[in-house]
């Protein structure tokens, strides 16, 4: 059976993706991330990925959502992508590109998204200084699935926090994103064990 082909959409400085990169890289011949896309030039991401040796993709909204995300639809099918994990991608994504995403997956919702937070709290941008400012006592990371609205997916898995008043934001950023990377690498290689069902891509629609 050839490899799972994974692609990671990121907006920003890529630490998310640089740690799925390596796994993946860890992992063998079971999994391979065959593109990151960003919608932003510069994004450090794509700097990063090139450095690990894998491809990249620009892909900026220059035009109207429907052709940009048609553009994106495209590079998928061009490579046949099984899942894509949203790494810091700052856009919503379609209900039409999910949908059709979807249909190359008999049905099956395979695109996956990490937020930093217990979703549904903090849902959207900011969610650590969020926290932080509400001084709340533990918070978390949630991995989730994708659907149109801001991280409102189905939760895949959530793991806690506890949080020391005391500590610095950029403690809590520090302990969050390291939860984060855990957790993503975890996810990434639960798909290249079969402990989550994958249906690959089949063009049949």
């Amino acid at each position: 059976m050839r490899p799972l082909r994974v692609a990671i959409f990121a907006s920003g400085t890529g630490s998310n993706a640089r740690t799925l990169i390596e796994k993946a890289q860890a992992l063998g011949e079971t999994l391979e991330i065959s593109f990151v896309l960003s919608d932003k030039a510069t994004a450090p991401v794509l700097k990063k990925a090139e450095e690990l040796g894998v491809r990249t993709y620009l892909v900026e909204k220059k035009l109207d959502r429907q052709n940009h995300e048609q553009a994106i639809l495209n590079i998928l099918r061009e490579h046949r992508i099984d899942w894509i994990f949203l790494a810091g991608y700052m856009r919503l994504l379609s209900g039409t590109f999910l949908r059709q995403f979807a249909l190359w997956h008999g049905d099956a919702s395979q695109i996956v998204n990490i937020h930093p937070s217990l979703l549904p709290a903090y849902p959207g941008a900011e969610a650590i200084a969020r926290a932080y400012q509400d001084r709340v006592s533990h918070t978390g990371v949630t991995v989730h699935f994708v659907d149109e609205g801001m991280d409102t997916g189905k939760i895949i898995h959530q793991e806690a926090l506890s949080l020391s008043p005391e500590a610095s934001l950029a403690d809590w950023k520090e302990m969050i994103h390291r939860l984060e990377h855990r957790m993503y690498s975890n996810f990434l290689e639960s798909l290249s064990l079969g402990q989550q069902k994958t249906f690959y891509f089949e063009e049949n629609q």
